[in-house]
């Protein structure tokens, strides 16, 4: 349908009617998704990328935009600063934020078998 391609992103980001600011991807690694080249020719206007995985620390969508330059947010992140949210909710004092933090990259960074 010629009305469903005139209205995608791609065909109205084209005619000059709008940009992407910001990329939140929500999907496993397994997908092996990666953003459009157009998305990425401008240096001057590129998107800020959210991945929620933390786990594995680096995706497909991850390399390629860090590559890139964009400013990414990981999803190890979110995962502690969730975790920050929750404890202070749940307990009504101030979380261990570097400990958090801590204990989160700990076990999200890539080990050697990951980085290969």
């Amino acid at each position: 349908n010629n009305a469903e391609v005139e209205d995608s992103l791609g065909a109205i980001l084209a005619k000059g009617e709008g940009t992407v600011k910001v990329v939140i991807s929500t999907l496993p690694k397994a997908a092996e998704f990666t953003l459009p080249e157009w998305m990425l020719a401008d240096a001057a206007s590129l998107p800020v990328v959210l991945d929620v995985n933390y786990k594995p620390y680096n995706t497909p969508l991850l390399l390629q935009v860090v590559e890139k330059g964009c400013n990414v947010v990981r999803g190890s992140e979110m995962l502690w600063e969730q975790g920050v949210g929750q404890f202070e909710l749940w307990t009504g004092r101030t979380a261990p934020y570097g400990v958090m933090k801590k204990v989160v990259l700990e076990n999200c960074l890539p080990g050697e078998e990951e980085e290969k």
